[in-house]
């Protein structure tokens, strides 16, 4: 008979917390160096904001592409999850559109280093999740489009397509608009709002529907 050897499941508990506790703080230092530094914030920098040397920096992610995707994710989830609160909405196509834009361009102001570190970070999470550095507002605006209007996601290549476009038109926009500052916040939005409203109404035209962007929708 073999001996059994007792573990203490109060500090091995304890032993893990402490370790996720720490991937935590170091998930925060990381995003608090981009949002100073720049979205190429080095590993030095990072393990200096959360008192680590190299070596035990390591001990908690596994490479800096480990600790960029977990940025990454948590950029992603805080935009989407804004955006997403925003198409609660009833109104017309140009309200709905306004709302999520207004979100994702009041975000990006608020983060611009992080935003830039998102789009430059292609991540996916896997092969049925959106991609991470992408534009959670492309997404969540299609999604929306089909809660309204059910026939819109009835051609998958398409409203992909449409979907691919948004994502150009949205994330080109503000990441030119966070360099030059040509214009307010204000006037980006309702720039966008116009545009992306162009795409979906190409879209809508193709299945033959016809709707004036200005008249209220029926809720979903």
């Amino acid at each position: 008979m073999t001996d059994q050897r007792w573990t203490d499941t109060a500090v091995t508990r304890r032993s893990g917390n402490r370790g996720e506790d720490r991937r935590l703080a170091i998930l925060d230092a990381a995003v608090a160096a981009i949002e100073e530094q720049g979205p190429n914030a080095l590993t030095g920098q990072i393990a200096d904001r959360a008192g680590l040397n190299r070596t035990h920096f390591y001990r908690h992610f596994a490479s800096k592409e480990e600790l960029d995707l977990a940025i990454a994710r948590r950029a992603h989830e805080e935009l989407t999850e804004r955006i997403r609160a925003a198409l609660a909405i009833d109104g017309t196509p140009l309200d709905i559109i306004r709302a999520p834009v207004a979100e994702h361009v009041g975000w990006a102001n608020e983060h611009p280093n992080l935003y830039r570190f998102l789009l430059g970070r292609n991540y996916r999470r896997g092969n049925d999740d959106p991609s991470v550095g992408g534009s959670a507002f492309a997404s969540e605006i299609s999604a929306a489009a089909t809660r309204y209007i059910p026939r819109f996601g009835a051609d998958r290549v398409a409203a992909d397509r449409l979907v691919v476009a948004l994502l150009g038109l949205i994330d080109a926009s503000v990441r030119w608009w966070l360099t030059h500052r040509g214009s307010t916040e204000e006037e980006l939005v309702e720039t966008l709002v116009v545009e992306s409203w162009l795409l979906i109404d190409h879209r809508l035209r193709a299945l033959g529907i016809a709707i004036d962007p200005r008249e209220p929708l029926p809720p979903p």
